[in-house]
């Protein structure tokens, strides 16, 4: 049996999962997949999607707790029909949300139909309005395997008379930081034992970021939620078969495997080495180093009109041959086969928090055909996030990052082993 809180993250991300994610919050950031680029200074949500804090605080409204651990789980308030018989058989994407619909309060206008999913999940969603401001209500719902116990905190996980797992959220904030645009959630998941799980979640806007709130409260509340997702019509998507044997492709070997590390003052050094002398030089940063493979270094300088923010990350990848859909901005392939890119004034953030600090950022890359890499980063502010701009634009353009980016001192750490 698996602990609820090490499966609820991902149930409730995969409800959201078509949504656009938070892209200024990765703390990695890759050119055309999975490589590391440069360190993200604010920590990275412990879950995404709107059903982030489900499994550690979503419990408490106003400082009282909903339920806990001896207590029943909130009664079920009036949805759309009343519980039914358990459904069986196959379910399709477009099935599951035309049951999401069915079960949803008959005075509710409907619009904005969506779903997505893959093997074993299907998502659906909709925008309501009851007269008073546009909602949203995402769904997931996904094949058995997600059974568990509630070997949690206290109050964050209640185990039903059936069996069933429940777990809720009221009110719950998009964001901390003032929760800028002020757009809650409410927010049930439901393990059904053998059955599949059930995740509702229900905002007070037409999405779930970049919009400011358009209704003082979510239109569904927590009883309504769960009314729905304990609804017996829910068909749930069929369990994949997870192949049990056959060869399995080893990792390829990393580039810096077996070559030097560089010591992380060292290309801090290197940093202000190449900077111009007539700056002003504050807040002196390091990260990586040893045998991690990767260095990181910054600065906050100040040239006179205000500060900004430098950062470099250096380290070796499975090398980089081409430019792709998911890379930076401006790309492009050299005749020796050097892949380069560049942005200029990108938003720290893809939300109402970007008005009220207004931060961005020119950022360069170079990767190397044999697998070295290097990023620099320059910011209005003196920092990424959190903070005020202070400037107008950033202190170094594109092209003067390029320039010391390509600057032959730049030593690439390797691991050290082999």
């Amino acid at each position: 049996m698996n602990n609820l809180n090490d499966t609820l993250p991902d149930l409730m991300r995969r409800a959201t999962e078509n949504l656009e994610p938070e892209s200024t919050d990765l703390v990695e950031r890759s050119m055309r997949r999975g490589t590391t680029l440069r360190r993200r200074r604010t920590a990275l949500l412990s879950f995404t999607g709107a059903g982030a804090v489900l499994a550690t605080a979503g419990i408490v409204i106003g400082g009282t707790q909903l339920f806990g651990g001896t207590g029943e789980a909130p009664a079920a308030g009036t949805a759309g029909q009343s519980v039914t018989e358990e459904a069986t058989g196959p379910v399709t994407q477009k099935e599951t949300l035309a049951t999401l619909m069915k079960l949803l309060p008959a005075n509710l206008k409907v619009s904005k139909p969506q779903t997505w999913g893959d093997d074993g999940f299907h998502g659906a969603a909709v925008v309501v309005d009851d007269g008073q401001g546009p909602s949203k209500i995402s769904l997931g719902v996904t094949a058995p395997g997600a059974d568990g116990t509630c070997i949690m905190e206290p109050g964050t996980c209640k185990t039903r008379p059936d069996g069933s797992l429940i777990s809720v959220e009221a009110n719950g904030p998009t964001y901390g930081e003032g929760n800028p645009g002020g757009v809650i959630r409410n927010s049930v998941t439901i393990v059904r034992p053998g059955s599949g799980s059930i995740s509702l979640i229900s905002f007070n806007a037409a999405e779930e970021k970049g919009v400011d709130k358009s209704r003082a409260k979510p239109a569904l509340s927590l009883e309504q939620l769960i009314t729905i997702a304990d609804s017996r019509t829910w068909r749930f998507p069929l369990q994949q078969k997870v192949p049990t044997s056959g060869p399995t492709k080893p990792e390829p070997k990393s580039p810096g495997a077996g070559k030097a590390t560089v010591p992380v003052q060292q290309t801090l050094h290197n940093l202000k080495k190449l900077l111009p002398r007539d700056l002003t030089f504050t807040r002196p940063e390091t990260w990586g180093g040893g045998t991690g493979g990767y260095n990181g270094a910054a600065y906050v300088i100040n040239d006179g009109k205000g500060l900004s923010r430098i950062d470099v990350f250096v380290s070796y990848e499975q090398p980089v041959t081409k430019c792709g859909p998911e890379g930076i901005a401006h790309c492009q392939v050299r005749s020796d086969g050097t892949v380069v890119g560049w942005v200029k004034n990108e938003p720290s953030y893809a939300d109402a928090r970007q008005k009220v600090n207004g931060v961005v950022s020119n950022r360069v890359e170079i990767h190397y055909p044999d697998g070295r890499m290097i990023g620099m980063t320059s910011y209005n502010g003196p920092q990424e996030k959190d903070a005020k701009h202070t400037r107008t634009t950033p202190a170094f353009t594109p092209d003067e990052l390029m320039a010391m980016a390509k600057d032959k001192a730049w030593k690439f750490p390797g691991t050290g082993t082999k």
